[in-house]
């Protein structure tokens, strides 16, 4: 429960906030939030909702559980003790559509609820000959010269990868920077990797690698971002994010990690910016940006507009696995009456 009947908090702005920010370490170590819940949506390369998608999480620990996400996209992994999880998804209708894998992690300095968006891209096409180049992001990737041998290593890795064999990715991945060190696309695909992988630290690492020989690299960019948010350096993770924006201005993934960063540092103006980006490039993916605004809202003392953020978020996602919690700070937002004991 959100309050303890032994020490009831009787300003409802406070109560509100911590709800939404994220309950502190020391309360979770007393194990009242535990087993924890992973939920969040799946979508298409489209940005639709990708219904009755297959979600799958899996550890190293030999843990291996399957859901089938609803109508809607959304999915929901409850009963799960502490520890590194890894999601993967694909659309049984159309096999060709999968996720890269998304890494979580649970431990006493995480909420016990934990969001996670799980997007689905399309297969790529094979290459007609090994002479012709890998699929190009960016205009910054079709640039680079890159010997065939480093290329084929890279293709192997991208496509050992996509078939969920990380350690033997992670060693093509090595095999063409090793031929070829500056070769900024497969540090940044290499990281991205070891962020799958739970390894954040060597992750920073490559990506810096990367933007020293291009500072302006999108997907670099972003993934130095996500390590430092990860890690909880906020106010580092915002440059990097920003930056990743200028580069990919129509990813919304940058916006939302920046707004829910910011929000944490309490950078009102700027946080309330970004989360609205985010959700006028993908109000599908970037949704719960409504809860933050809601967050921000509330430190204002605007009740009534953070009601207003909080149904709309509910009205998208009427199920959410803290829905009770949600619909009680609402109950307290458009009443006015102090939190008691539940």
């Amino acid at each position: 429960m959100l309050l303890n009947p032994k020490n009831p908090i009787r300003n409802w702005k406070i109560a509100a906030w911590l709800y939404f920010l994220c309950l502190p370490a020391g309360l979770l170590a007393q194990g009242r939030f535990t087993p924890y819940t992973i939920y969040g949506r799946v979508t298409l390369p489209d940005s639709g909702p990708a219904a009755r998608a297959v979600v799958k999480i899996t550890n190293r620990m030999g843990f291996d559980r399957e859901v089938r996400a609803d109508e809607a996209g959304r999915y929901e992994i409850s009963e799960l003790p502490r520890g590194r999880y890894y999601l993967t998804a694909v659309n049984l209708s159309v096999p060709d559509q999968f996720s890269d894998p998304v890494m979580v992690e649970l431990s006493l300095s995480t909420p016990y609820t934990v969001s996670a968006l799980i997007y689905l891209r399309n297969k790529e096409t094979k290459p007609a000959s090994e002479d012709k180049k890998p699929a190009v992001i960016s205009v910054a990737e079709e640039k680079q010269d890159a010997p065939k041998t480093a290329r084929k290593a890279f293709e192997q890795a991208m496509k050992l990868r996509r078939d969920k064999k990380y350690d033997e990715s992670l060693k093509k991945f090595s095999r063409s920077i090793e031929l070829f060190p500056s070769y900024f696309q497969a540090l940044a695909e290499r990281g991205h990797l070891l962020i799958a992988m739970g390894n954040t630290g060597e992750a920073l690492i490559d990506f810096n690698r990367a933007l020293e020989l291009n500072g302006r690299y999108g997907p670099a960019l972003r993934g130095a971002g996500m390590c430092k948010f990860q890690a909880g350096r906020y106010a580092e993770a915002i440059p990097d994010l920003e930056h990743a924006a200028n580069a990919e201005p129509d990813n919304a993934v940058n916006y939302y990690l920046m707004g829910i960063a910011d929000v944490a540092l309490d950078r009102r103006e700027h946080g309330r910016a970004a989360l609205q980006k985010a959700l006028s490039l993908d109000p599908v993916a970037s949704v719960r940006a409504h809860v933050h605004l809601a967050t921000l809202l509330i430190r204002e003392n605007r009740p009534k507009e953070a009601a207003q953020e909080i149904g709309t978020y509910l009205e998208a996602v009427p199920d959410p696995p803290d829905k009770q919690g949600l619909l009680a700070i609402l109950t307290q937002l458009r009443t006015g009456k102090k939190p008691g004991p539940n």
